[in-house]
């Protein structure tokens, strides 16, 4: 049938987005609200590190995080099955046995049995256990003492007595330690105590035969002989608080004493970590709760310690520990907005930036009453994009965001026949150039436009060769300005993306346009009719055409058309490089052809100037990213009534680019700091 103008066209589109997706800015704002969501892998493990200093990874026994809208932060995907509840009590009693240490754990009792410890000399085996020494010989063993103190060091030996003097021994214990025995009965055992002061680590402990005697002719007794029974090491009777790891220390701080009770020693203990481990103010019946397990294991003969490791699992399986609740502060109309109060707000903002827990200036400004305010959040968040721990951000929001985790599945895997180069290591190198790239525009405040058109990368000596550039060495990563005949600009040429968008053996244009329009424009082509013929299909009855020319017959199907002409132009500007990013100007025997037309009417001649026609469309990669980012910093979809907040959002990287910019509008924005009341 006749089709409309485009004109046409353009103006039922507008209606319907009118219609459908209008939002007036002017009238009451509605933030959303966030599905209450547990903490992810990655939040859990560094939570669990700023919370007790104990490095668990999740990773080898959770279940996987499932993802929404592309992140897996996400509250409505973080569901809790069976299996994980199972892992999380696992793992809270690994994690307290790490964090607190019960004294009887760090009290050591070895008995070394002679004949079962080793021997040099004229040591061996004898009767009744024993290390028997006829002559000069040595019995040693080595024990692991876990703390510093005073150890009780028990000797049981006895001789065989001959000439004019008892069989003496020597005992030492560690470098510091040794002391003359005389075991003065004949062939009746002797013990010995000693008080030794001994230091952390490994102890060698032994007993030596020193003044040996045997003389045939002597009258009577001939031969002076050694018989070591055992060696035991018990201790220490005390031990010093800075014995215990700091991660101890900083839970127990109260102990109980003369006037205070293992209760009262457990509530004040918990009055100071639950608010931590909560991430809020805490009820005194929330500490009482905790606290009552302690005198329940003590009951059982238990130390005060272990009380606490019981107590502290209780803590780690709370849903109040394990989900990220959220507070109000004027609940109002169901449907309204309410601001968040000061916790639930220091929370999200840790989240977003470091992927854990607030830190102590956060809390004290929620406890303060001050986060709330506006240049007190750009303070924070600038402190916090400097800090070490925003590495986090980089790291999961890129590799997500650009897909980058997918080149350690299966979905990524260039054949080894056609592509013999690509290993691990490589593929390790392509992940660690895009992450130091988007740390880069972080750490240094870039423009967020330089993610499409900076010339700049980090190259080591491996993925140096890989992209052809020419001295340079080494492991190390560096920082390299492209030289004028690379074609290479921005992300979109980086080896791990031409790579996780291409197929094992071959390129992909389809592949690379639609992520270019998914990750980079947010325009996210449709799903393929199922009615559409496979490519394979026409590449098997047309196998003496070119790869673009097979595409270009395949898209001449109407079905194919629709969505064929929005991507295949993009992907093909980007043909010069093969399925793991190398430059080429052949595929197989045909030259590459990388020049194209997108809807839009540009034209361009190879990846460049591809780059230079997205690099104009700021608006649409802005919008883009904003959306992606505050995907990720709320933990929910962007809807359609977050329109105004998207378009405030790109008001502020119209007067100020830089990456500073964009995250202090999203932290400032209403969906952040605000949510709908019930």
């Amino acid at each position: 049938m006749d089709q409309p103008s485009e004109e046409d066209r353009n103006q039922i589109v507008e209606w319907l987005d009118h219609q459908l997706y209008y939002v007036d800015c002017s009238a009451d704002l509605d933030p959303g609200r966030v599905t209450v969501r547990r903490l992810n892998q990655t939040e859990y493990r560094n939570t669990i590190r700023d919370l007790l200093g104990v490095d668990f990874d999740p990773s080898r026994t959770f279940p996987s995080d499932d993802v929404g809208y592309g992140f897996d932060n996400i509250g409505d995907v973080l569901t809790i099955p069976p299996l994980l509840v199972e892992k999380y009590l696992d793992a809270a009693e690994t994690i307290s046995l790490a964090a607190i240490q019960a004294p009887e754990s760090l009290r050591i009792h070895h008995k070394l049995v002679g004949a079962e410890m080793k021997h040099s000399g004229s040591a061996k085996k004898g009767p009744y256990a024993s290390a028997v020494m006829p002559s000069r010989g040595r019995a040693f063993e080595t024990v692991r003492v876990a703390v510093d103190g005073e150890y009780t060091l028990r000797v049981e030996a006895a001789a065989d007595q001959a000439g004019d003097e008892p069989a003496k021994m020597e005992l030492t214990a560690g470098p510091d330690f040794s002391k003359i025995i005389e075991i003065k009965s004949h062939k009746k055992p002797e013990e010995f105590e000693f008080q030794v002061v001994l230091s952390k680590g490994s102890v060698e402990i032994s007993g030596s035969f020193i003044n040996d005697f045997y003389d045939e002719k002597a009258k009577g007794r001939k031969d002076r002989n050694l018989y070591l029974k055992s060696i035991e090491l018990e201790g220490p009777a005390k031990i010093a608080e800075s014995a215990y790891r700091e991660s101890h220390r900083r839970l127990i701080t109260v102990t109980p004493a003369d006037g205070v009770s293992p209760l009262e020693a457990a509530q004040a203990n918990f009055r100071q970590f639950l608010p931590r481990a909560f991430r809020r103010p805490v009820r005194e019946e929330e500490v009482e709760k905790f606290a009552a397990f302690v005198p329940m294991v003590m009951d059982r003969g238990e130390s005060f310690e272990s009380g606490m490791q019981i107590a502290l699992q209780a803590v780690l399986v709370s849903p109040q520990f394990l989900f990220r609740t959220e507070g109000g502060t004027s609940p109002g109309r169901p449907g309204t907005a309410e601001l968040l109060d000061d916790y639930a707000l220091a929370s999200r903002l840790s989240y977003f930036l470091w992927s854990s827990m607030p830190d102590k200036t956060l809390f004290d400004l929620a406890a303060a009453g001050r986060l709330h305010k506006l240049d007190v959040l750009k303070e924070q968040t600038l402190r916090m994009l400097a800090d070490e721990r925003a590495d986090e951000l980089v790291r999961n929001f890129s590799g997500q965001w650009l897909g980058l985790r997918k080149l350690s599945t299966n979905e990524v895997a260039p054949d080894p026949k056609l592509f013999p180069e690509y290993d691990e290591t490589l593929r390790d190198d392509m992940w660690k150039e895009t992450e130091l790239f988007f740390g880069s525009i972080v750490r240094d405040n870039r423009s967020v436009y330089d993610l499409l058109t900076a010339r700049d990368t980090f190259v080591n000596e491996r993925l140096a060769r890989h992209y052809g550039l020419e001295g340079i060495e080494g492991e190390e990563f560096r920082r390299v300005e492209l030289p004028e005949g690379q074609q290479r600009a921005g992300l979109l040429t980086h080896a791990s993306i031409l790579t996780l968008t291409s197929y094992p053996t071959r390129t992909s244009p389809v592949k690379r346009g639609q992520w270019v329009l998914e990750n980079l424009l947010g325009d996210e082509p449709p799903e393929a009719p199922p009615v559409v013929p496979a490519l394979d299909e026409t590449q098997e009855a047309n196998p003496n055409l070119s790869f673009r020319e097979q595409l270009e017959l395949h898209r001449a199907d109407p079905g194919c058309a629709s969505c064929h002409k929005l991507m295949d132009d993009i992907g093909f500007g980007l043909q010069n490089f093969d399925a793991i990013g190398r430059w080429r100007v052949q595929d197989g025997e045909f030259p590459v052809d990388a020049n194209g037309t997108l809807p839009t009417g540009e034209s361009f001649e190879g990846p460049l100037e591809l780059i230079g026609i997205l690099g104009q469309r700021r608006e649409e990669f802005a919008r883009c990213l904003a959306e992606k980012m505050l995907t990720y910093a709320l933990g929910r979809g962007v809807e359609y009534y977050d329109k105004c907040t998207i378009d405030s959002i790109l008001m502020r990287l119209a007067d100020d680019d830089r990456f500073a910019s964009l995250a202090v509008a999203i932290v400032t924005s209403e969906p952040f700091r605000m949510r709908r009341s019930n």
